[in-house]
């Protein structure tokens, strides 16, 4: 549950929906313009609405709190048997990761972040970034770390209580942004699902549905494709049942670690206009 500073922020607030700035097409690819001026005529009638820089805070916690049980950012605390304090660490995890992901979702400069709310929390959380803003710069990260700090396993005080490998396993995503290039390469218009999250106590309430319906009908909309990386064998399943298909199982794996969790699958997958 929220604090109660949140949930008078919501009290009585409008559902007004922002609309990000607009940007011009870039070598034929897909812009910001295009992906808003299509989800927002998706989202006629709909109770997801367009976040802005002043939601930040809110959908951070959702999907904090999404990912809590997250298989990936599990193998990135390498937190092995009963740990009394799990739930904070993986909150806390959670947290940073997602806000230096995310954070320029909201300002609108690298996509689009949409949610859902109620009037005491956000429920879900989704960000897209159009193919003209895929690529990451080095200063976004450098900007990142001054304003949300380093992650924990990058600090001497904090990191003894993750596992022994967790620093070099989320170093490991940089794999996947090598292979997102290759698997994309060649394709001009397309759309990224960076991160989508439904807080706990609302999933299987059809929020996920909603959120992957709205994401296929403005792709399709715009004869674009969608790529994306999950980490199970049963989101592979519902991306599937979505039309998605996967083009390569990612193992993970740092030099050195020989534990029970040492290896992670992440799957890779695609859906084009005509699947």
């Amino acid at each position: 549950a929220l604090s109660s500073p949140c949930q008078r922020y919501y009290h009585g607030r409008p559902m007004t929906r922002y609309l990000p700035p607009p940007t011009t097409t870039m070598r034929g690819q897909l812009s910001k313009r295009e992906l808003n001026k299509a989800l927002n005529t998706h989202l006629y009638d709909s109770d997801i609405s367009f976040l802005s820089k002043s939601d930040e805070d809110y959908a951070l916690d959702a999907l904090a709190d999404a990912f809590q049980d997250d298989p990936l950012f599990s193998w990135f605390a390498g937190l092995e048997g009963e740990d009394p304090e799990r739930d904070q660490k993986m909150y806390k995890l959670g947290r940073i990761l997602n806000a230096h992901v995310n954070h320029r979702f909201f300002s609108g400069s690298r996509g689009v972040a949409l949610g859902v709310r109620t009037t005491e929390s956000m429920v879900c959380c989704m960000t897209l970034a159009p193919s003209s803003c895929v690529r990451e710069r080095m200063v976004d990260h450098i900007i990142a770390m001054f304003k949300y700090g380093a992650p924990p396993m990058y600090k001497s005080k904090e990191k003894s209580k993750y596992g022994p490998y967790s620093l070099q396993r989320m170093q490991k995503l940089n794999v996947l942004l090598e292979k997102r290039k290759d698997h994309m390469k060649g394709t001009k218009r397309w759309i990224q699902l960076q991160s989508i999250g439904v807080r706990s106590e609302q999933q299987w309430k059809g929020y996920g549905k909603k959120m992957l319906q709205l994401l296929t009908q403005t792709a399709n909309s715009l004869n674009a494709s969608i790529y994306l990386e999950t980490d199970s064998e049963s989101n592979e399943s519902l991306y599937k049942h979505f039309g998605f298909h996967t083009v390569e199982k990612v193992n993970l794996c740092v030099l050195g670690d020989d534990s029970p969790t040492a290896n992670f699958t992440v799957f890779c997958m695609r859906k084009d206009p005509s699947e």
